[in-house]
């Protein structure tokens, strides 16, 4: 009897520094977080020994404060158009390389490569290539008769840029992702459908995104937890400027805890965006099991 009890446990007393490591990395911190957003941790309540706890008071003066919606707008407006341009480029590349071209390995190592990059390399990159005066894209547009053009200093144009980036950035994930679905697509339905006499189109529309949609809704769901997280590109290039113009919420956080120091503040923006991914999220387990269902 206890041989068989230690049988039983022995896979649970492998799992306990696995457990151990997961609580201290992740699930203290989110704990301590959400504590911390219902407290007034500023300097001076630090200073007096004391964090008075103010239960939802910085989620109401956050909810009267305008630049926290804008940069709700701004993360949506951001996350939405890089989502579905990363998503169509995607798509369509991860289509071509599904062909048997010449050299095909040497693209999907070129098209992979921007994913690998640090973030911090490629927005400082960009930053000089989106340079006013020296940078080489203006140099191009010069080329073209077309005057410089003030990518990350207008904020009607800061946003685009940023998302350009991203874009560039990303879109190689996707296609990777895309790419590993087409592969897995059994070849029986496109034979029967040539036999069958079926368009291009048709055995796109048919056959091809049917198969192809759980792996879209894990690129959605992965995409979309990332964006709405993405700090360090933004901040690199335009540091949410200017003039809020690409102050996301992961950024405005930023500031209200590491410029204004205002800790309990920011922990309550930081759970805004928590709360926002799990309710983009679920929506997207909601079309997951409709399509197991289904």
């Amino acid at each position: 009897m206890k041989r068989s009890l230690l049988h039983i446990s022995y896979p649970y007393l492998l799992l306990i520094p696995a457990f151990i490591l997961i609580f201290s990395v992740l699930c203290y911190p989110l704990m301590a977080s959400l504590v911390l957003s219902f407290h007034k941790w500023t300097f001076s309540t630090y200073g007096e020994g004391r964090v008075p706890f103010i239960g939802l008071g910085n989620f109401i003066e956050m909810s009267a404060d305008p630049y926290f919606w804008r940069s709700i707008v701004n993360t949506l407006i951001f996350s939405g158009s890089s989502l579905v341009m990363e998503f169509f480029l995607g798509l369509g590349v991860a289509l071509l390389l599904n062909r048997k071209l010449v050299g095909t390995g040497m693209i999907r190592t070129l098209v992979i490569l921007p994913f690998v990059l640090s973030n911090a390399v490629i927005g400082l990159n960009w930053r000089l290539m989106y340079n006013y005066d020296y940078g080489i894209i203006n140099y191009f547009l010069s080329i073209f008769a077309i005057k410089p053009i003030l990518w990350l200093s207008d904020p009607t144009k800061a946003m685009l840029s940023v998302i350009i980036v991203d874009v560039w950035n990303c879109t190689s994930f996707v296609v990777l992702l895309l790419l590993s679905g087409l592969q897995a697509i059994p070849q029986t339905p496109y034979e029967a459908a040539k036999i069958d006499g079926a368009t291009g189109w048709q055995v796109f529309r048919f056959i091809t995104l049917p198969l192809l949609r759980p792996v879209i809704l894990v690129v959605l769901i992965w995409r979309t937890m990332d964006l709405f997280r993405c700090f360090d590109m933004i901040y690199i290039l335009t540091g949410g400027g200017p003039g809020h113009a690409t102050e996301v919420l992961s950024i405005y956080s930023y500031y209200k805890g590491f410029r204004y120091f205002n800790l309990g503040y920011a922990a309550a923006a930081a759970w805004v965006l928590v709360a926002l991914i799990m309710i983009v999220c679920l929506g997207y387990l909601k079309l997951v099991r409709s399509e197991i269902i289904d």
